[in-house]
């Protein structure tokens, strides 16, 4: 009894100290599990370099320690330094007055016609409309609700001068667009001041235009409010498109304007016609329905809350179709914030990265010491595992209650799968990284360094890859660079080589080898990821892999058991 109570006592112990020395080392985790994974992959380097000195460990393992140092560290820290550089810098340029000037190059774009030249009255029609919505739902009297004076009275009436506002916006965006065409290239393709009397001229051409399509739509509000048949509406408006394209086929000849400044004014006036007439007719629209909210004797709160809701649904289907349709009216909502949703926009991604840049970086002196302390940890780590790894193997496995066999077939398979495993994903995301750095350097993408390591790091995440990297960057420089066709050359080589020499890599590697199944490997990088942070990446698949690899030794043993026959008695 006193024998099982001492070894009771001395397993408490053992556990005691087991978390004394997890708390005390896990600290460290990181560089030492680097330390073992550099030995693992370069264990065939390790026995060339120790039969080139003779057998002499303590030597081979200071000349690998070395090799491995300038062969994995000293890049990395170079891609990683000079990533850091260009983000340090690319996060000095992410200001109010940068990103406003991003968004007009996104919206002045050849391919996507982002411009909305009445966006703040669209902003301010949704906010007054959503609060009539919001006052007439919370409401609990007819009364109250449609008062004169009241809440919802003094928001109609805003949204009436909004409407009004909204082909203003149009005409002075149009004379805009004119001006800038009237303007003659000069010397090396720069702008020449305007001529006074073309300008003027190209601004009573399109004021003329604005003042004919109005006059199309001035019976409009009143035919509206007749409550006509959808046939009736129809038809009025099918023949005020027709008398819309009339008045785009009268085009004159502007003296002082090459044919080219000719046809882009016509392209502007064109645009002119088609807005005004839309917005014309979705604010006659507008301030139709919006007469049906006027008190009335026998009205109810129902039926008010009822009109709010076909108001306020009628007037996103006219917006919708003022815009473009749907997604192109998202993106033209993106395109087009107000001051304050840039500035707010800014505010709250700076908020959100700040802290995480400094617990990640920091940039301080704490950082870097910790910076310093880890390498030398792995580096000192990375010595003695290759010096005296053996010893340490032969020691645990002297206090491993494991049959020897199976632990040194489990180390074998350990080494083998592992090695190759860390080889093929490694190997293959930085081959992707590079590839993908290549052709953001050549073809004039910003911050090459930065986006090189960012496909190195995405590269390892399964199924969507490097494309998380690559596709914003082609976006980027097809819209916002005008740059199209290297956006397209960058589409088709990051499809046709970076998205293919994984595999190539891979199977060159594995030599048909079990890889992990698509989505265990997937799950494996996300559940590494939030467990470990960066470098659950790479524990993350691998931890995986060793227990498919243990469960698979394990039943090849059973099996072996089970097929051993029993001696008889």
């Amino acid at each position: 009894m006193a024998r099982y109570i001492s070894f009771a006592v001395l397993l408490a112990i053992l556990a005691l100290i087991g978390i004394l020395f997890y708390k005390v080392m896990i600290g460290f985790f990181v560089p030492v599990f680097i330390a073992v994974v550099l030995v693992v992959v370069f264990q065939p380097l390790h026995r060339w370099v120790l039969k080139k000195v003779k057998g002499r460990p303590h030597l081979a393992a200071s000349l690998t320690t070395f090799l491995i140092a300038a062969s994995v560290l000293v890049p990395t820290g170079v891609i990683l330094g000079l990533a850091g550089v260009q983000g340090i810098k690319l996060l000095d340029e992410f200001n109010e007055s940068n990103i406003r000037l991003g968004l007009s190059r996104l919206r002045s774009n050849k391919f996507v016609n982002l411009e909305s030249p009445a966006a703040p009255q669209f902003r301010s029609i949704d906010a007054k409309l959503d609060e009539i919505k919001r006052v007439v739902t919370e409401s609990t009297s007819y009364a109250e609700v449609t008062e004169p004076q009241g809440r919802m009275a003094g928001d109609i009436v805003d949204v009436r001068n909004r409407l009004k506002e909204i082909t203003n916006a149009i005409l002075e965006h149009a004379k805009e667009k004119g001006a800038n065409h009237a303007k003659p290239t000069g010397k090396k393709g720069a702008k020449a001041p305007a001529d006074p009397n073309v300008k003027q001229k190209i601004d009573a051409y399109l004021q003329s235009t604005y003042d004919q399509t109005l006059q199309l739509t001035s019976d409009l509000p009143r035919f509206l409010d007749s409550d006509p048949s959808p046939e009736a509406l129809t038809g009025l408006l099918d023949s005020l498109r027709e008398q819309a394209g009339t008045i785009k086929s009268q085009i004159i000849a502007i003296p002082g304007l090459d044919p080219a400044a000719l046809n882009h004014v016509s392209n502007a006036r064109t645009e002119l016609i088609d807005q005004t007439l839309g917005a014309s007719i979705a604010a006659a629209e507008l301030n139709s329905a919006l007469n049906k909210l006027a008190p009335s004797d026998i009205g109810n709160l129902t039926s008010l809350q009822e009109s709010v809701w076909s108001v306020h649904s009628s007037w996103q289907a006219s917006r919708e179709k003022l815009s473009g349709g749907r997604i192109v009216g998202i993106l033209k909502e993106i395109a087009n914030p107000s001051p304050e949703q840039v500035k707010q926009t800014l505010d709250n991604t700076l908020a959100y990265l700040q802290p995480k840049l400094i617990s990640f970086g920091g940039g301080s002196v704490a950082f870097v010491i910790k910076l310093l302390v880890g390498l030398t940890i792995l580096l000192v780590s990375l010595y003695f595992f290759l010096c005296d790894g053996p010893g340490m193997v032969r020691t645990l496995m002297d206090l491993s209650p494991l049959d020897n066999r199976y632990e040194e077939e489990l180390l074998a398979e350990f080494d083998r799968t592992s090695r190759a495993i860390v080889l093929a994903t490694i190997l293959s995301a930085v081959a992707q990284g590079l590839a993908a750095g290549l052709a953001y350097y050549f073809l004039g993408a910003p911050s090459a360094f930065l986006l090189t390591a960012l496909t190195i790091v995405c590269a390892l995440i399964p199924f969507v890859g490097t494309a998380i990297v690559w596709v914003p960057v082609a976006l980027y420089m097809a819209l916002y660079q005008d740059k199209m066709s290297n956006a397209i050359i960058l589409t088709i080589y990051a499809l046709v080589v970076v998205g293919t020499i994984d595999n190539f890599i891979k199977m060159l590697i594995l030599h048909g080898q079990s890889q992990l199944h698509p989505l265990l490997a997937l799950l494996s990088v996300l559940g590494g990821l939030q467990a470990l942070g960066p470098i659950g990446i790479l524990i993350g698949p691998l931890a995986v892999t060793l227990l498919q690899t243990t469960l698979s030794i394990l039943r090849r043993e059973l099996a072996e058991f089970n097929a051993t026959p029993t001696a008889p008695t």
